[in-house]
């Protein structure tokens, strides 16, 4: 697992076995961060490191698959398609024969999290999302770790929390590949590691 920043890897290990379909391999993560959103001529080679550093990671063992995360930093919007889908092609190229998903996450991490609500008054009783929050494109929410340091007050949220949040959701049962809430961007991540049954 590669991506930008330790407590988005770290959301993604838990996040990623919830999705798996079957029993999911060991999840091990490239410590180096990557950068991957803002690429363009250096996307081939940094792929290419990722590789590298996958199958030397993998040693003796058989290397299941690769996940990628990336915070778009906007909204799910027409650019995120076309965004996702040169990410996308680039991947499939480069690493074509192991099976690989993209957390392309809009606007980021938090917006995922915000999917699991209930997973916030687990962590701390006295966090609550709003309703609203809860019924809107959480794809469309600008600055999503903005808003929950404005929503969680008591105790304040910190990026740190991320990791823990995307755990009680796991353990509560509420991580599925069709959440309740919506965020476009989640359910493309999911569809990616659907998509390694056949290699599973």
């Amino acid at each position: 697992m590669a991506g930008e920043g330790d407590y988005d890897r770290k959301v993604l290990q838990h996040l990623v076995p919830a999705l798996h379909p079957g029993e999911c391999p060991e999840v091990r993560m490239l410590k180096k961060p990557i950068r991957l959103a803002r690429a363009h001529a250096t996307l081939h080679p940094r792929l290419q490191e990722i590789k590298k550093h996958a199958a030397g990671i993998a040693d003796t063992a058989e290397l299941a698959g690769i996940v990628i995360h990336a915070d778009l930093d906007g909204v799910a919007d027409d650019s995120y398609d076309t965004l996702r889908r040169r990410l996308r092609e680039e991947m499939d190229g480069v690493f074509k024969g192991t099976p690989s998903a993209l957390a392309l996450a809009a606007y980021e991490i938090e917006a995922w999290l915000m999917l699991f609500p209930k997973a916030f008054t687990a962590l701390h009783p006295g966090w609550r999302l709003r309703e609203a929050d809860c019924r809107r494109d959480l794809a469309k929410l600008e600055k999503a770790k903005e808003h929950l340091k404005k929503q969680l007050t008591k105790p304040g949220y910190l990026e740190s929390h991320a990791p823990k949040i995307m755990e009680k959701a796991v353990e509560g049962g509420h991580v599925s590949p069709n959440p309740a809430g919506n965020n476009r961007s989640f359910l493309d991540f999911a569809k990616d590691i659907a998509a390694w049954r056949g290699a599973a």
